[in-house]
């Protein structure tokens, strides 16, 4: 069994204007959920083997600060440059390209590229499944025996969960 973790970067500033897209940090309450998202990764057991992340500063911010909730090295995260916003399908070849060794590989990312992966790795086809908020997660298995073979199709939602609801029942 495979399992994908789409994260969607958190949510991010707008405070400077002339800032470049690519350049823009978390806002305070980003910094806050990209570690919730983490430690609740942690807890529940879904730690990734493999993290793949945008290296726009607000999915980077994300990936780190969820790496450290995790209490994992940030050795294990890849950085990708097409994975700010070229397309879905560059998603999925970031996660084919997974190490094999991997049971669990995470993408931080940005919408509306998240929604439509996770859509199109669980069979949706023309309009998007899926609302991913700042922060969301979606957990997609896969009996796929090696990531070459994930594809539009070949996988389901195992669940997902949004900040909202975590800062609900754990804080």
């Amino acid at each position: 069994m495979k399992y994908i973790l789409l994260l969607r970067h958190a949510k991010s500033s707008w405070s400077d204007p002339g800032l470049d897209d690519f350049d823009r940090p978390l806002a305070g309450r980003g910094l806050k959920d990209a570690p919730r998202m983490g430690k609740y990764l942690r807890k529940a057991g879904y730690k990734p083997d493999y993290i793949v992340s945008s290296p726009a500063e607000r999915a980077r911010q994300t990936s780190l600060l969820a790496v450290e909730a995790m209490k994992m090295d940030e050795s294990v995260i890849k950085w990708d440059s097409d994975l700010y916003f070229e397309s879905a399908m560059k998603y999925v070849k970031a996660i084919r390209n997974a190490p094999e060794k991997a049971e669990t590989v995470m993408v931080v990312g940005h919408n509306p590229l998240m929604e439509a992966t996770a859509t199109a790795l669980s069979g949706g086809k023309e309009r998007t499944a899926f609302r991913i908020p700042t922060a969301g997660l979606v957990c997609l298995e896969s009996y796929a025996d090696r990531w070459d073979q994930i594809a539009p199709g070949t996988c389901q939602v195992k669940w997902m969960m949004i900040p909202k609801v975590l800062k609900e029942i754990i804080d």
